[in-house]
């Protein structure tokens, strides 16, 4: 399989803000994007009612799955609610960090082996300022509240790295890697002059490889583009 090239010219430096980091959650009332289910939830028996079926139109409408039972799974039919957010408003600096647990050995001819035995990515933003009309730290403050610890593991997070992209009729698609699975772990909450919370999200390694259509939260989120 051939490797995908930067979408930069020859010596052009990549910008910070084309390696995006996005959250996303459930949101099963009124949420601000519908995700297309690619298989059936370990849920779908009991919760088929959090789920959602989309409506002919422009734009299109969702409306809560419905009846006393189950309807039989379908492909391709049922969609999530889910809110999400890009990382990193007001936080001048930021990084993924891999954290590679690895091993090295001399064998008897002296030549030195390093075996990369796993990464445990996480990447922590602070500050990160509580702001109005955040849904994220809307969503981690009443976790925060309720002391849902477990709520802080069902998130599901973005690398999209802009910088590798494809554009097909007009449409330009990045490349990107979605976890699932992950943890966010708001770590204080406080400041000086204004409401720091602080928090560290940590990589499932569950991924998807794939691509997004846009570099706003509105994305759709495919593992392939048009030929």
């Amino acid at each position: 399989m051939a490797i995908n090239k930067f979408s930069l010219d020859v010596d052009q430096r990549a910008e910070r803000k084309l390696l995006i980091t996005v959250a996303e959650w459930r949101n099963n009332t009124n949420p601000s994007q519908y995700v297309l289910t690619e298989s059936k939830p370990i849920d779908w028996e009991t919760k088929y009612t959090d789920y959602y079926t989309q409506s002919a139109g422009t734009p299109p409408t969702y409306s809560h799955v419905t009846g006393e039972t189950a309807p039989t799974w379908v492909a391709s039919t049922y969609y999530m609610g889910v809110d999400r957010t890009i990382m990193g408003k007001r936080t001048p600096d930021s990084s993924i960090e891999y954290n590679v647990d690895s091993e090295t050995s001399t064998d008897i001819l002296g030549y030195n082996y390093t075996d990369v035995n796993k990464t445990q990515p996480q990447q922590s933003f602070d500050p990160h300022l509580i702001l109005g009309g955040d849904k994220f730290s809307e969503k981690l403050n009443d976790i925060r509240k309720r002391n849902a610890l477990s709520e802080l593991q069902q998130f599901t997070m973005y690398i999209i790295t802009a910088f590798v992209s494809k554009t097909v009729s007009s449409t330009t698609y990045y490349e990107t890697e979605r976890h699932t699975g992950c943890t966010i772990l708001y770590e204080s909450i406080g400041g000086e002059d204004n409401v720091n919370f602080p928090l560290t999200a940590y990589f499932s390694n569950n991924i998807t490889n794939g691509f997004v259509d846009k570099l706003s939260d509105d994305f759709t989120f495919s593992t392939s583009v048009p030929a």
